[in-house]
């Protein structure tokens, strides 16, 4: 017979330990469920993107969770070839690429009340139904960037449409006092639509809108429509281009930059249901992105209600506008940056987190010059894709991107050494790395390029001390001295006159023949012809001149009337 006291103790324990059982169980039950309605929207979008089926080797994730990670493609009057995609996409989806983000701009074949905004060497309707195939074999998702608001100086720069501008004088930003930018954007998205008419995700820009309610007809327009301020124009602009798309195809997904996006409030997005309809892209190419101000306070609280987020990063046309050099060590650092920012949001505000676009741009704007080239960029483009892959994210390293990783991308461009890391790496004596990847003709060339400049800066130091200005003009020379220089300049002429063949056959491998002559007339030629004139005025002139004048040198009289012409 058991004691009283010590049956009571039996008991006590007993249902002790049976309420902690039931607890425990209910507890589970519940956070399963609650973690279940906070991801069910966000693993709902991951499973569109993701093939359990597809059994990649590098699988990009943060903490075990996998991401949906596209790369963009810049193609404003730039368009890489289709046979040059028939290269790059196996080795994207090779490299754990979900998809690819392509922002066509004028290179898209528009037709209709649209047809005269295309580049005259624009895809055609063939060449993006060929693109579509070719991703969809490499089980690449393709995802759409159309411009809707900023960013239209392909459309708004025609006198056809400069009465959309939102400011007259700048062809940047459509207005939407009017009703016939309804008629042509509403256009251009069902084009869009029918050349993708799998799409799951469409992009729709947004971003950097400069210019509010300047119109003339906006006056009018705030009055019929109570609108008051640039973010209630924005809100409504942003509705009417989401209801349009949503009603054409209800199960697109819609993409947002995040820059005029941040400005609207709670009270807002709920009045657009903004925070189910669409998904905002937090853009930046910082190499510490903690900076920016969604990272922390209300504004990474207020992202995290939306119902998905994605962030954008880059591999090339982000550090300045007319870049030529990639700094891989810089877009590496960007990628490092935000994975550290995930790895610590991921679990607690960004739980709908689910996706990055590494872009990839060309221009900073429809008008500015070409800045880093794509084939160029492949190597950028690769140390950024690996940094996001599990097994380099966490890597000891003293400032430097980790030997490991540049082993890898070495390996997956089959590059005979090191690859070149920075600016200073270019003009240095460190081996030009020969590769197979698709573009590396453009990549060898571009980095022989420095050390052909510093080769024509040596011939020049010493040609300087001989055949000025004066002597040019003058055609007054130093035979014996002059001979010397073109021993001096020839092996310079001769490097670049190779570059320029190399440089425009790697090119035409690529893109359209007019996109090494852009290249070339933005950065190389007026450099090059002031050397080859300068060579050439000192062969002939060994070669012809048997007398000379007397002094002076200049003629006093025609010096003074060259510099009063001058004034």
């Amino acid at each position: 017979m058991i004691p009283f006291r010590r049956l009571t103790h039996s008991l006590i324990v007993v249902f002790v330990l049976s309420f902690v059982l039931i607890l425990s169980v209910f507890t589970k039950i519940f956070f399963q469920a609650d973690h279940h309605h906070v991801n069910s929207s966000h693993s709902a979008i991951v499973e569109k993107i993701l093939d359990p089926n597809d059994q990649q080797l590098d699988v990009i994730q943060i903490d075990n969770h996998p991401l949906a990670f596209y790369v963009h493609f810049d193609l404003k009057g730039a368009a890489p070839k289709v046979s040059y995609f028939k290269k790059l996409f196996p080795l994207l989806h090779q490299w754990g690429v979900k998809g690819i983000c392509m922002e066509y701009e004028d290179m898209f074949p528009f037709d209709g009340i649209v047809r005269s905004i295309k580049h005259k060497q624009a895809y055609t309707k063939d060449d993006i139904e060929t693109i579509n195939q070719l991703a969809k074999d490499n089980r690449l998702d393709v995802m759409p960037l159309l411009q809707t608001y900023g960013h239209l100086e392909f459309l708004l720069k025609l006198n056809e449409f400069s009465d959309l501008r939102e400011n007259p004088k700048y062809p940047q930003v459509i207005t939407p006092c009017v009703d016939r930018t309804y008629t042509v954007l509403y256009s251009m998205i069902d084009q869009y639509l029918k050349l993708h008419p799998d799409i799951r995700f469409f992009h729709i820009g947004h971003d950097e809108v400069y210019y509010f309610l300047t119109h003339p007809a906006c006056a009018e327009f705030q009055r019929a429509t109570g609108i008051h301020n640039q973010y209630e124009l924005f809100a409504y602009h942003l509705n009417k281009i989401v209801s349009y798309i949503k009603q054409r195809s209800p199960n697109i997904e819609l993409l947002v930059w995040h820059d005029v996006l941040q400005n609207l409030n709670l009270q807002m997005l709920q009045r657009y249901n903004f925070l189910n309809s669409i998904h905002p892209v937090l853009w930046s190419y910082r190499e510490d992105m903690q900076v920016e101000g969604f990272v922390i306070g209300s504004q990474a609280d207020l992202f995290g209600q939306y119902k998905s987020l994605w962030g954008a990063t880059a591999f090339k046309g982000a550090t300045h506008e007319i870049a030529t050099i990639s700094d891989v060590k810089h877009y590496y650092e960007n990628q490092v940056s935000w994975i550290k920012q995930l790895q610590m949001y991921h679990r607690t505000k960004w739980r709908n987190f689910h996706g990055v676009i590494l872009t990839g741009w060309s221009r900073y704007d429809h008008f500015l010059s070409l800045c880093e080239l794509l084939p160029y960029s492949i190597p950028s483009m690769l140390f950024s894709i690996a940094a996001w892959h599990k097994q380099f994210q966490n890597l000891p390293r003293n400032q430097n991107i980790p030997h490991q990783l540049q082993n890898y991308v070495q390996q997956q461009l089959q590059c005979s050494s090191a690859l070149h890391l920075n600016t200073q790496d270019h003009f240095s004596t460190k081996p030009i790395p020969k590769c197979q990847f698709p573009g590396a003709g453009v990549y060898e060339s571009m980095i022989s390029l420095g050390r052909i400049w510093n080769q024509v800066e040596q011939a020049e130091s010493f040609v300087n001390k001989y055949v000025t200005d004066l002597h040019v003009k003058y055609n007054y020379i130093h035979v014996k001295r002059g001979e010397e220089c073109l021993e001096i300049l020839r092996p310079a002429i001769h490097a670049l006159q190779s570059f320029i063949n190399l440089f425009i056959h790697s090119m035409n491998e690529v893109f359209p023949e007019q996109v090494a002559i852009e290249w070339l007339e933005t950065y190389f030629m007026q450099r090059y012809n002031l050397v080859h004139r300068r060579y050439e005025f000192i062969q002939r002139a060994v070669r012809e001149q048997k007398s000379w004048g007397t002094r002076p040198i200049p003629n006093i009289n025609k010096l003074e009337a060259n510099l009063t012409n001058a004034r």
